[in-house]
Protein backbone atom coordinates (compact mmCIF):
# COMPACT_ATOMS: atom_id res chain seq x y z
CA UNK A 1 0.00 0.00 0.00
CA UNK A 2 1.26 3.20 -0.82
CA UNK A 3 2.88 5.09 1.67
CA UNK A 4 -0.13 8.52 2.39
CA UNK A 5 1.23 12.04 1.29
CA UNK A 6 2.46 14.60 3.90
CA UNK A 7 0.27 17.28 3.74
CA UNK A 8 2.62 20.46 4.19
CA UNK A 9 0.74 23.40 6.23
CA UNK A 10 2.30 26.78 5.90
CA UNK A 11 1.68 29.54 8.70
CA UNK A 12 2.06 32.69 9.21
CA UNK A 13 2.43 34.40 12.39
CA UNK A 14 3.52 38.37 12.47
CA UNK A 15 2.87 39.45 16.25
CA UNK A 16 3.13 38.11 19.63
CA UNK A 17 -0.70 37.63 19.89
CA UNK A 18 -1.53 35.31 16.71
CA UNK A 19 1.71 33.17 17.44
CA UNK A 20 0.27 32.44 21.21
CA UNK A 21 -2.83 31.19 19.93
CA UNK A 22 -0.88 28.88 16.70
CA UNK A 23 1.83 27.73 18.89
CA UNK A 24 -0.06 24.84 20.03
CA UNK A 25 -1.32 23.90 16.35
CA UNK A 26 2.11 24.10 14.46
CA UNK A 27 3.56 21.92 16.98
CA UNK A 28 0.76 19.54 16.73
CA UNK A 29 1.13 20.23 12.76
CA UNK A 30 4.83 19.49 13.25
CA UNK A 31 4.18 16.17 15.25
CA UNK A 32 1.87 14.80 13.27
CA UNK A 33 2.78 11.68 11.32
CA UNK A 34 0.32 12.94 8.42
CA UNK A 35 1.73 16.64 8.07
CA UNK A 36 4.75 19.22 7.78
CA UNK A 37 4.77 22.27 9.21
CA UNK A 38 6.28 25.87 7.70
CA UNK A 39 6.60 29.01 9.61
CA UNK A 40 6.73 32.32 7.85
CA UNK A 41 7.59 34.74 10.65
CA UNK A 42 7.18 38.53 9.98
CA UNK A 43 6.44 41.94 11.32
CA UNK A 44 6.18 42.41 14.90
CA UNK A 45 8.61 39.39 15.74
CA UNK A 46 11.05 41.09 14.06
CA UNK A 47 11.12 44.54 15.23
CA UNK A 48 13.41 44.84 18.23
CA UNK A 49 11.65 47.72 20.02
CA UNK A 50 8.89 44.68 20.73
CA UNK A 51 10.87 42.11 22.17
CA UNK A 52 12.33 40.70 18.89
CA UNK A 53 9.61 37.71 19.54
CA UNK A 54 11.42 35.56 16.90
CA UNK A 55 13.26 34.14 19.89
CA UNK A 56 9.47 32.82 21.20
CA UNK A 57 8.89 30.82 18.15
CA UNK A 58 12.34 29.53 17.87
CA UNK A 59 12.47 28.56 21.82
CA UNK A 60 8.60 26.85 21.14
CA UNK A 61 10.58 24.04 19.19
CA UNK A 62 9.45 25.43 15.79
CA UNK A 63 11.39 24.32 12.94
CA UNK A 64 11.52 25.66 9.36
CA UNK A 65 11.61 28.93 9.81
CA UNK A 66 11.36 31.55 7.43
CA UNK A 67 11.96 35.20 8.59
CA UNK A 68 10.87 37.81 6.26
CA UNK A 69 11.51 41.38 7.25
CA UNK A 70 8.28 42.85 6.16
CA UNK A 71 8.83 46.80 7.58
CA UNK A 72 10.82 49.25 8.65
CA UNK A 73 9.14 51.50 11.86
CA UNK A 74 6.56 54.29 10.47
CA UNK A 75 5.83 52.43 7.23
CA UNK A 76 2.41 52.67 6.20
CA UNK A 77 0.30 49.66 6.61
CA UNK A 78 -0.61 49.65 2.92
CA UNK A 79 3.46 49.46 1.86
CA UNK A 80 3.57 46.51 4.31
CA UNK A 81 1.25 44.35 3.32
CA UNK A 82 2.51 45.04 -0.50
CA UNK A 83 6.08 43.63 1.19
CA UNK A 84 4.52 41.15 2.57
CA UNK A 85 3.00 39.87 -0.44
CA UNK A 86 6.15 40.05 -2.75
CA UNK A 87 8.20 38.18 -0.15
CA UNK A 88 5.17 35.46 0.07
CA UNK A 89 4.51 35.05 -2.92
CA UNK A 90 8.53 34.46 -3.97
CA UNK A 91 8.06 31.56 -1.06
CA UNK A 92 5.19 30.19 -1.86
CA UNK A 93 6.01 29.59 -5.58
CA UNK A 94 8.93 27.96 -4.96
CA UNK A 95 7.99 25.71 -1.98
CA UNK A 96 4.20 25.52 -2.79
CA UNK A 97 2.61 24.20 0.12
CA UNK A 98 -0.68 22.41 0.30
CA UNK A 99 -2.63 25.20 3.19
CA UNK A 100 -1.37 28.21 3.99
CA UNK A 101 -2.87 29.01 7.54
CA UNK A 102 -3.55 32.36 8.89
CA UNK A 103 -5.14 33.93 11.55
CA UNK A 104 -6.87 37.06 12.50
CA UNK A 105 -7.41 40.46 11.25
CA UNK A 106 -3.50 42.01 10.90
CA UNK A 107 -2.56 42.96 7.77
CA UNK A 108 0.17 39.96 7.77
CA UNK A 109 -2.40 37.50 7.83
CA UNK A 110 -4.62 39.63 4.78
CA UNK A 111 -1.25 38.61 2.81
CA UNK A 112 -0.98 35.37 3.19
CA UNK A 113 -4.78 34.96 2.49
CA UNK A 114 -4.29 37.00 -1.04
CA UNK A 115 -1.10 35.08 -2.40
CA UNK A 116 -3.06 31.40 -1.05
CA UNK A 117 -6.03 32.29 -3.07
CA UNK A 118 -4.13 34.10 -5.91
CA UNK A 119 -1.80 31.32 -6.22
CA UNK A 120 -4.75 28.33 -5.95
CA UNK A 121 -3.24 27.23 -2.32
CA UNK A 122 -5.82 26.66 0.13
CA UNK A 123 -6.07 28.90 2.38
CA UNK A 124 -7.35 28.41 6.49
CA UNK A 125 -8.58 31.48 8.50
CA UNK A 126 -9.08 30.52 11.94
CA UNK A 127 -10.93 32.89 14.03
CA UNK A 128 -13.15 35.00 11.25
CA UNK A 129 -16.61 36.42 11.09
CA UNK A 130 -15.99 38.02 14.24
CA UNK A 131 -16.64 41.46 14.85
CA UNK A 132 -14.62 43.97 17.02
CA UNK A 133 -14.82 47.90 15.51
CA UNK A 134 -12.39 50.04 12.94
CA UNK A 135 -10.44 48.65 10.19
CA UNK A 136 -10.10 45.61 11.55
CA UNK A 137 -13.29 44.34 11.07
CA UNK A 138 -12.56 44.80 7.16
CA UNK A 139 -9.23 43.43 7.71
CA UNK A 140 -10.76 40.37 8.93
CA UNK A 141 -13.42 40.11 6.62
CA UNK A 142 -11.29 40.32 3.68
CA UNK A 143 -9.32 37.65 4.56
CA UNK A 144 -12.56 35.69 4.93
CA UNK A 145 -13.59 36.24 1.58
CA UNK A 146 -10.25 34.86 0.49
CA UNK A 147 -10.03 31.81 2.83
CA UNK A 148 -11.01 28.33 1.36
CA UNK A 149 -11.56 27.49 4.92
CA UNK A 150 -12.49 28.71 8.10
CA UNK A 151 -12.09 27.85 11.94
CA UNK A 152 -14.18 29.55 14.03
CA UNK A 153 -14.92 29.86 17.91
CA UNK A 154 -18.72 29.91 17.94
CA UNK A 155 -21.17 29.19 16.23
CA UNK A 156 -22.60 33.73 16.04
CA UNK A 157 -19.26 33.76 13.64
CA UNK A 158 -20.26 30.87 11.52
CA UNK A 159 -23.38 32.59 11.24
CA UNK A 160 -21.55 35.72 10.10
CA UNK A 161 -19.77 34.04 7.69
CA UNK A 162 -22.34 32.53 6.09
CA UNK A 163 -24.22 36.08 5.83
CA UNK A 164 -21.28 36.98 4.21
CA UNK A 165 -21.64 34.31 1.44
CA UNK A 166 -19.87 31.43 2.38
CA UNK A 167 -20.45 28.19 2.24
CA UNK A 168 -21.91 26.16 4.79
CA UNK A 169 -19.04 23.12 4.00
CA UNK A 170 -16.66 25.54 4.59
CA UNK A 171 -17.28 26.45 8.16
CA UNK A 172 -15.95 24.17 10.96
CA UNK A 173 -16.99 25.54 14.36
CA UNK A 174 -13.90 24.45 16.76
CA UNK A 175 -13.59 26.87 19.31
CA UNK A 176 -10.34 28.97 19.40
CA UNK A 177 -7.19 27.65 20.82
CA UNK A 178 -6.43 30.40 23.13
CA UNK A 179 -9.34 28.92 24.99
CA UNK A 180 -6.89 25.95 25.82
CA UNK A 181 -4.41 28.66 27.23
CA UNK A 182 -6.57 30.57 29.29
CA UNK A 183 -8.56 27.23 30.70
CA UNK A 184 -5.14 25.52 31.38
CA UNK A 185 -4.19 24.37 34.75
CA UNK A 186 -0.06 24.19 33.79
CA UNK A 187 0.26 28.70 33.75
CA UNK A 188 3.08 30.05 35.41
CA UNK A 189 2.58 31.11 39.15
CA UNK A 190 2.72 34.47 39.50
CA UNK A 191 5.75 35.05 41.59
CA UNK A 192 7.83 33.25 38.94
CA UNK A 193 6.05 36.02 36.24
CA UNK A 194 7.03 38.88 38.38
CA UNK A 195 10.72 37.41 38.84
CA UNK A 196 11.00 36.74 34.97
CA UNK A 197 9.53 40.41 33.93
CA UNK A 198 11.01 42.01 37.16
CA UNK A 199 7.54 43.26 38.24
CA UNK A 200 7.96 44.73 42.17
CA UNK A 201 4.25 44.50 42.64
CA UNK A 202 1.90 42.29 44.58
CA UNK A 203 -1.25 44.58 43.44
CA UNK A 204 -1.41 46.20 40.01
CA UNK A 205 -3.23 47.01 37.23
CA UNK A 206 -2.40 46.58 33.76
CA UNK A 207 -2.37 49.05 30.80
CA UNK A 208 -2.53 48.42 27.24
CA UNK A 209 -3.03 51.32 24.48
CA UNK A 210 -3.32 50.56 20.99
CA UNK A 211 -3.40 52.58 18.37
CA UNK A 212 -6.65 53.85 16.44
CA UNK A 213 -6.18 53.63 12.90
CA UNK A 214 -9.11 55.33 12.13
CA UNK A 215 -8.78 57.86 14.27
CA UNK A 216 -5.21 59.22 13.82
CA UNK A 217 -6.21 62.88 14.71
CA UNK A 218 -6.88 61.86 17.76
CA UNK A 219 -5.14 59.15 18.94
CA UNK A 220 -2.44 61.12 21.30
CA UNK A 221 -5.18 62.94 22.73
CA UNK A 222 -7.09 59.95 23.70
CA UNK A 223 -3.75 57.97 24.96
CA UNK A 224 -3.37 61.15 26.94
CA UNK A 225 -6.48 60.90 29.16
CA UNK A 226 -5.68 56.99 29.66
CA UNK A 227 -2.36 57.97 31.12
CA UNK A 228 -3.89 60.86 32.73
CA UNK A 229 -6.41 58.53 34.44
CA UNK A 230 -3.74 56.18 35.33
CA UNK A 231 -1.49 58.79 36.88
CA UNK A 232 -4.86 59.69 38.94
CA UNK A 233 -5.36 56.38 39.92
CA UNK A 234 -3.39 55.50 43.29
CA UNK A 235 -2.51 51.77 42.66
CA UNK A 236 0.70 49.87 40.40
CA UNK A 237 0.43 49.53 37.18
CA UNK A 238 2.24 47.23 34.77
CA UNK A 239 2.25 48.61 30.87
CA UNK A 240 2.20 46.83 27.92
CA UNK A 241 4.23 48.54 25.09
CA UNK A 242 1.11 49.04 22.05
CA UNK A 243 1.36 47.79 18.82
CA UNK A 244 3.18 48.50 15.63
CA UNK A 245 -0.24 49.94 13.64
CA UNK A 246 -0.17 53.74 12.53
CA UNK A 247 -0.25 56.12 15.66
CA UNK A 248 1.93 54.00 17.99
CA UNK A 249 4.31 56.55 17.87
CA UNK A 250 1.99 58.82 19.46
CA UNK A 251 0.43 56.55 22.44
CA UNK A 252 3.80 55.67 23.53
CA UNK A 253 4.77 59.29 23.48
CA UNK A 254 2.19 59.60 26.19
CA UNK A 255 3.21 56.34 28.06
CA UNK A 256 6.45 57.78 28.27
CA UNK A 257 4.95 60.14 30.90
CA UNK A 258 4.03 56.84 33.19
CA UNK A 259 7.37 57.18 35.08
CA UNK A 260 8.61 56.83 38.55
CA UNK A 261 8.36 53.45 40.94
CA UNK A 262 4.51 52.93 40.69
CA UNK A 263 4.48 51.96 36.77
CA UNK A 264 6.51 49.24 34.88
CA UNK A 265 6.74 48.90 30.87
CA UNK A 266 7.37 45.54 29.10
CA UNK A 267 7.63 45.84 25.35
CA UNK A 268 6.24 41.95 24.90
CA UNK A 269 5.43 38.95 27.08
CA UNK A 270 4.93 35.10 26.60
CA UNK A 271 1.53 34.32 26.97
CA UNK A 272 1.11 32.35 29.11
CA UNK A 273 3.13 34.59 31.51
CA UNK A 274 0.43 37.44 30.45
CA UNK A 275 -2.40 35.02 31.02
CA UNK A 276 -1.22 34.65 34.82
CA UNK A 277 -0.25 38.80 35.17
CA UNK A 278 -3.90 39.34 33.81
CA UNK A 279 -5.58 36.93 36.03
CA UNK A 280 -4.02 38.41 39.27
CA UNK A 281 -4.74 41.80 38.06
CA UNK A 282 -6.81 44.45 40.42
CA UNK A 283 -7.96 45.72 36.97
CA UNK A 284 -7.50 45.91 32.72
CA UNK A 285 -7.67 49.35 31.26
CA UNK A 286 -7.08 50.38 27.50
CA UNK A 287 -8.40 49.47 24.12
CA UNK A 288 -6.93 45.85 23.51
CA UNK A 289 -9.03 42.60 23.01
CA UNK A 290 -7.48 41.19 25.84
CA UNK A 291 -9.53 43.58 28.02
CA UNK A 292 -13.01 42.96 26.82
CA UNK A 293 -11.89 38.60 25.04
CA UNK A 294 -9.73 37.10 27.69
CA UNK A 295 -10.27 39.11 31.00
CA UNK A 296 -13.72 37.99 31.43
CA UNK A 297 -12.92 34.72 30.63
CA UNK A 298 -10.42 34.88 33.77
CA UNK A 299 -12.86 37.32 35.94
CA UNK A 300 -10.57 40.33 35.99
CA UNK A 301 -13.07 43.51 35.53
CA UNK A 302 -11.72 45.38 32.61
CA UNK A 303 -12.63 49.57 31.52
CA UNK A 304 -12.75 49.18 27.65
CA UNK A 305 -11.95 52.67 26.45
CA UNK A 306 -13.10 54.72 23.15
CA UNK A 307 -14.19 52.85 19.72
CA UNK A 308 -11.18 49.84 19.16
CA UNK A 309 -13.22 47.23 20.57
CA UNK A 310 -16.50 48.62 20.35
CA UNK A 311 -18.94 45.77 18.91
CA UNK A 312 -16.28 43.55 20.74
CA UNK A 313 -18.41 42.27 24.37
CA UNK A 314 -21.59 42.74 26.38
CA UNK A 315 -19.49 40.90 29.66
CA UNK A 316 -20.67 42.14 33.24
CA UNK A 317 -17.05 42.74 34.13
CA UNK A 318 -16.41 44.79 31.16
CA UNK A 319 -16.82 48.95 32.23
CA UNK A 320 -16.60 51.21 28.75
CA UNK A 321 -16.11 54.65 28.78
CA UNK A 322 -15.44 57.39 26.04
CA UNK A 323 -11.58 58.34 26.19
CA UNK A 324 -11.95 61.38 28.48
CA UNK A 325 -9.77 61.55 31.89
CA UNK A 326 -12.60 61.73 33.96
CA UNK A 327 -14.65 58.73 32.65
CA UNK A 328 -11.53 56.41 32.42
CA UNK A 329 -10.36 57.15 36.31
CA UNK A 330 -14.27 56.48 37.09
CA UNK A 331 -13.99 53.68 34.97
CA UNK A 332 -10.84 51.94 36.50
CA UNK A 333 -13.07 52.16 40.11
CA UNK A 334 -15.93 51.08 39.33
CA UNK A 335 -14.83 48.01 37.55
CA UNK A 336 -12.09 47.11 39.93
CA UNK A 337 -15.02 47.44 42.55
CA UNK A 338 -16.76 45.09 40.58
CA UNK A 339 -16.94 41.17 41.43
CA UNK A 340 -14.98 38.68 39.72
CA UNK A 341 -16.97 36.60 36.70
CA UNK A 342 -14.69 34.17 35.71
CA UNK A 343 -15.55 32.01 32.82
CA UNK A 344 -17.79 34.85 30.46
CA UNK A 345 -16.44 34.14 27.17
CA UNK A 346 -17.07 33.66 23.30
CA UNK A 347 -14.30 31.06 22.61
CA UNK A 348 -16.18 28.15 22.70
CA UNK A 349 -15.42 24.92 24.57
CA UNK A 350 -11.52 23.76 25.58
CA UNK A 351 -10.06 21.09 22.85
CA UNK A 352 -9.61 23.11 20.08
CA UNK A 353 -6.38 22.44 19.09
CA UNK A 354 -7.19 18.57 19.02
CA UNK A 355 -10.12 19.34 16.96
CA UNK A 356 -7.92 22.03 14.47
CA UNK A 357 -6.09 18.87 14.21
CA UNK A 358 -8.10 16.31 13.86
CA UNK A 359 -9.41 18.40 10.58
CA UNK A 360 -6.10 18.59 9.28
CA UNK A 361 -5.31 15.05 9.35
CA UNK A 362 -8.81 13.88 8.24
CA UNK A 363 -9.88 14.49 4.71
CA UNK A 364 -13.01 17.51 5.59
CA UNK A 365 -11.24 20.29 5.83
CA UNK A 366 -9.51 19.39 1.94
CA UNK A 367 -12.57 18.19 0.82
CA UNK A 368 -14.10 21.83 -0.31
CA UNK A 369 -13.11 22.89 -3.76
CA UNK A 370 -10.43 26.15 -4.20
CA UNK A 371 -13.62 27.80 -6.72
CA UNK A 372 -15.86 29.13 -4.17
CA UNK A 373 -19.18 29.99 -4.89
CA UNK A 374 -21.15 32.88 -3.08
CA UNK A 375 -24.33 31.64 -1.55
CA UNK A 376 -27.07 34.67 -1.29
CA UNK A 377 -29.18 34.09 1.52
CA UNK A 378 -31.33 36.87 1.72
CA UNK A 379 -33.02 38.53 4.98
CA UNK A 380 -36.63 39.19 3.93
CA UNK A 381 -37.03 40.93 0.82
CA UNK A 382 -33.94 42.04 -1.25
CA UNK A 383 -33.80 46.27 -1.58
CA UNK A 384 -34.98 47.18 -5.13
CA UNK A 385 -33.01 50.42 -4.14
Amino acid sequence: MAERHRREVLFVTGTRADFSKLREVMLAVQDSAHLTARIVVTGMHLLRRYGYTVHEVERAGLQRLHLIHNQVEGEPMALVLANTVQALTRLVHEERPDAIVVHGDRVEALAGALVGALANIRVVHIEGGEVSGTIDDSLRHSISKQAHVHLVANESARARLLQLGEETERVFVVGSPEIDVLTSHRLPPLDQVRARYAIPFERYGVLIMHPVTTEVDSISEQAAAVVDAVLADDRPWVVIEPNNDEGCVQVRHQLDRLTGDRCIRIPSMRFEHFVTLMRNADVMVGNSSAGVREAPVLGTPSVNVGTRQRDRSDAVGVVTVPAVRTAVLDGIRRAAALPRHPGVHEFGVPGACERIIALFEGEELWRPPLYKRFVDRWVGEPSVA
